[in-house]
């Protein structure tokens, strides 16, 4: 009795404590294409993300870089060959293409997510214009290191308690026991698995920059803003000139449906104006008299 007194009072303690040190918030994985849990670390070093140890690498440098490029070519395919030679050269890598064509089967612009390692981020964004016409450049940078500090004490945690529970699990003496011990380690090891799982995505995002580079043709690109008081004017005019011409080709689209327009009108006085006629009619003939 004395035994199995001790046993259950370990027991309990272990599951209290274990359950105390596993609290926290969830952060969920954000919805990115391509993302792969089981991938290694970029860079050709495999980093052990399922201990303390592995996550302490990235620790010292958590911050997500994303960016985005607007560029225009005359080949917007040949622009995009070129861009994924630059990422490949930078020891990056494309994760999505899509390549968008005309009626005639002309390719008008090329979309690309580019994935290139976090130090070659800022050389890679400023070579852009060695490949073709930059419109629009952007660049965010988002810290979460609090975030990768508290998935390193939770899964640290979450360890300690499953090696506790491998530990007792080996010195049960009843079936109870068992099952209790057992269903805790399966609850922390899918909560470690989870966690694991999200560091990883956190670790990929740390480690390659994310650049979304879209490549239209010359016509695409919008007239900048003008940054000066003769520039305004100029560019007045010229939204006057398209105002008047919108106007003139809205009025061409419109006369050829005005005789349309009238005869339809005209047609619908005449059958209203008929029956008015034929209710004025009815109306005198309902008031005559009836002879005798």
């Amino acid at each position: 009795m004395k035994k199995n007194s001790l046993f259950a009072v370990l027991a309990l303690s272990a599951i209290g404590l274990a359950g105390c040190s596993s609290m926290g918030s969830e952060v969920p994985v954000s919805d990115v294409a391509g993302y792969d849990p089981g991938a290694p670390a970029v860079g050709g070093n495999t980093t052990d993300l399922g201990s303390a140890a592995g996550i302490s690498s990235v620790r010292d440098e958590s911050i997500i870089t994303t960016a985005y490029a607007f560029l225009t070519g005359d080949d917007p395919a040949a622009v995009a060959d070129e861009v994924e030679k630059r990422s490949k050269a930078a020891q990056g890598k494309i994760d999505g293409r899509s390549v968008y064509s005309d009626n005639d089967g002309k390719i008008t612009s090329v979309s690309l997510t580019v994935r290139v390692p976090a130090a070659e981020i800022d050389s890679f964004l400023a070579g852009l214009d060695e490949v073709a016409t930059v419109h629009s450049l952007s660049q965010n940078s988002t810290d979460v290191t609090l975030t990768v500090t508290d998935y390193e004490a939770r899964i640290s945690a979450l360890e300690s308690s499953i090696a506790r529970f491998t530990a007792l699990e080996k010195t049960a003496t009843t079936t109870q026991d068992l099952i209790e011990i057992e269903s805790a380690l399966a609850d922390r090891q899918a909560q470690l698995e989870q966690l694991q799982s999200e560091m990883r995505y956190y670790s990929d995002q740390i480690a390659l920059s994310t650049v979304q580079v879209d490549i239209g043709l010359p016509e695409s690109a919008t007239d900048p803003i003008p940054d000066n008081f003769w520039g305004g004017i100029v560019a007045g005019w010229y939204g006057l000139l398209a105002f008047f011409g919108g106007t003139l080709v809205a009025i061409g689209m419109v006369i050829p449906w005005v005789p349309v327009a009238a005869v339809i009108a005209w047609l619908t006085r005449w059958l209203v104006r008929r029956a008015a006629v034929r209710r004025s009619a009815t109306t005198v003939s309902a008031k005559k008299p009836a002879k005798r």
